[in-house]
């Protein structure tokens, strides 16, 4: 377990500056995106984003992945967090939706709100480097997707004109999702975020970064029940298409596109500070704790595009719902398996990330 270190640790090359735009970008032809269940094709990266969830309840995925050569990749190793955020995202996102310098300009105010310059540092821990996702502004590591989420939906909604001109956010949590993402849209414009989580089933200081946030357009609801129960309302609302459109909903739970998307930036900035000092070390492997898949996603992601990583390790808790699934073929939700870690720091507030070479 790694304890809070100095904010100021950084890799020089971001240490002093988040200007993203490296030099000799090249732009790409647009990716568009589909549904998991086949039913949707053809979406742009606007409708993913504001959408969440496909309207045949499918998941939003690119229809090509991009890639980066050999040599692309190792261009890249002395650029900061946000321009290699800058270059992951140029390939999914099209300038015609987001022009480059208002990419730039959303990548990098969603950084400024970490603690730490390089936003994701990696640290040496016994045979093994750890990436400390905790220095954004809940400790958890859905602060990054969720800080760029957050700036994404009110660029997008700014633009439009009338009762277009609003989105509501509606999304359940079980502690970290929540916090992470009322800091991510508080104070945004004309965006509501509503957030449901169970009573008595988050850590104390979750239900307090949740419910104690001032800002007119953050709303935390708390209810009876379990995590699942406040899930089975959110996904109601969404399947009622004349209530979704009325109210312009979105999500921001590990549905959306666009939170795999930003969270691959940190599998390739750990690769290159990992190799900085691991001198021969071709390839890294990532060890993932992980709840739903959401995040080792965006790694097998960071793969296909050309990062050399060796292999991706799922790790789970006694919450181990698609474990189970995945090993027997059935998923059954048993609540009584359900167990609320309410001092466990480690899983509430995703202190550790570890590596391994």
């Amino acid at each position: 377990r790694v304890a809070r270190r100095d904010a100021r640790r950084g890799h020089p090359a971001c240490a002093t500056s988040y200007v993203c735009r490296p030099p000799h970008h090249t732009t790409m032809a647009p990716v568009r995106y589909r549904s998991t269940r086949g039913d949707v094709e053809g979406a742009s990266f606007e409708e993913v984003v504001l959408g969440g969830l496909a309207p045949d309840r499918g998941l939003y995925v690119p229809d090509s992945i991009p890639t980066f050569t050999a040599a692309e990749v190792e261009a890249m190793r002395n650029y900061s967090f946000p321009q290699i955020a800058f270059r992951i995202m140029s390939k999914y996102i099209p300038t015609e939706e987001v022009p480059a310098a208002d990419l730039e300009d959303i990548i990098n105010r969603s950084c400024t709100a970490f603690r730490d310059p390089g936003v994701t540092p990696v640290v040496k821990t016994g045979d093994c480097w750890t990436m400390e996702l905790f220095h954004g502004p809940t400790f958890a590591f859905k602060d990054v997707a969720l800080q760029f989420l957050g700036n994404l939906f009110e660029y997008f909604i700014d633009k439009k004109e009338g009762d277009a001109k609003r989105l509501t956010i509606m999304g359940a949590t079980s502690g970290d999702t929540g916090s992470a993402a009322i800091y991510g849209l508080r104070g945004k414009k004309n965006v509501h975020c509503f957030i449901l989580y169970p009573k008595g089933r988050v850590s104390l200081i979750q239900e307090q970064q949740m419910s104690t946030v001032p800002d007119s357009n953050i709303h935390c609801l708390r209810v009876e029940g379990t995590f699942d129960d406040a899930q089975d309302i959110v996904k109601a609302a969404f399947m009622d298409t004349e209530f979704r459109n009325k109210v312009r909903l979105g999500a921001v739970n590990s549905i959306n596109w666009a939170r795999v998307l930003a969270q691959m930036t940190y599998y390739f900035y750990s690769y290159y500070r990992v190799t900085d000092q691991a001198k021969g070390v071709k390839k890294v492997s990532f060890s993932v704790p992980t709840g739903n898949f959401g995040d080792i996603l965006a790694g097998f992601y960071a793969k296909k595009m050309g990062l050399p990583v060796g292999k991706l390790v799922v790790g789970t808790n006694e919450n181990d719902i698609l474990h189970r699934f995945f090993s027997s073929g059935t998923c059954i939700t048993d609540h009584k398996r359900i167990t609320t870690l309410l001092s466990t720091t480690l899983y509430n507030l995703n202190f550790t990330y570890p590596l391994l070479v």
